[in-house]
């Protein structure tokens, strides 16, 4: 956090289930309130560096858990948390639950969503989130193909900051990309800091050939029968 608040980094990005990442601890016992001891922490981060901080973690509600995207502000505080969506199979049988919200939060810089990991596979994170008003979607990832990344962020003319553990060239990247689909900048080393300066103005200005989220045909959607 101290590297890139030294390059003037508004948002910074971590990985996946950052507070039980090989540190033993599965996702019961890593388990905790939101707020809670780990937002108290990272809280303290953003605080000490005026930006905001984005990770995810096991969030306990009672008898439930939740793979949890959350957001500190520059004042420390909890700007909002974000419930995993789309679940992966291994989370199913693990007994996580389900979110059910797209939510999108002001900041100072500009309006943001956040994803987590497997919900990049399907399009309709992305696009509920952007149909809130994003304008930036930070996510913490495991890893998957960097194609759904871009795809991502051209179908919804969103800049997104990805935030993953490999350096494999084909897998997902920890880097930012822009409304064409580009990764501007990415980590090539373990624990580098990357940082990239966008303009958000640019999605006022879309271009037709990458998309048009706003002009869908909202009344011509086909039937579709899913298989079970």
């Amino acid at each position: 956090v101290e590297k890139a608040a030294r390059q003037r980094a508004d948002l910074v990005v971590f990985g996946e289930c950052i507070t039980t990442m090989n540190n033993g601890l599965d996702h019961v016992a890593g388990a905790e309130p939101i707020p809670g001891p780990s937002t108290k922490y990272l809280g303290t981060l953003s605080d000490k560096h005026d930006l905001y901080l984005v990770t995810s973690l096991f969030e306990k509600d009672g008898h439930k858990v939740y793979n949890t995207a959350v957001m500190l502000g520059p004042d420390g505080e909890l700007v909002g948390a974000y419930r995993k969506l789309c679940l992966a199979r291994g989370e199913y049988r693990k007994g996580i639950v389900r979110g059910s919200e797209f939510p999108v939060f002001d900041t100072r810089f500009g309006r943001v969503g956040m994803m987590i990991c497997f919900d990049v596979h399907m399009p309709e994170v992305a696009r509920g989130i952007a149909a809130n008003g994003a304008e930036v979607i930070a996510m913490p990832i495991m890893g998957g193909h960097p194609a759904l990344a871009k795809a991502r962020a051209i179908e919804n003319q969103i800049y997104l900051v990805t935030s993953t553990y490999s350096l494999n060239d084909d897998w997902m990247q920890t880097g930012v990309w822009d409304l064409a689909g580009e990764l501007r900048v990415r980590a090539t080393t373990q624990d580098e800091v990357v940082v990239e300066e966008v303009d958000l103005s640019k999605q006022h200005f879309w271009r037709a050939n990458m998309g048009d989220f706003r002009s869908r045909l909202r009344h011509e959607r086909p039937a579709v029968d899913l298989p079970k």
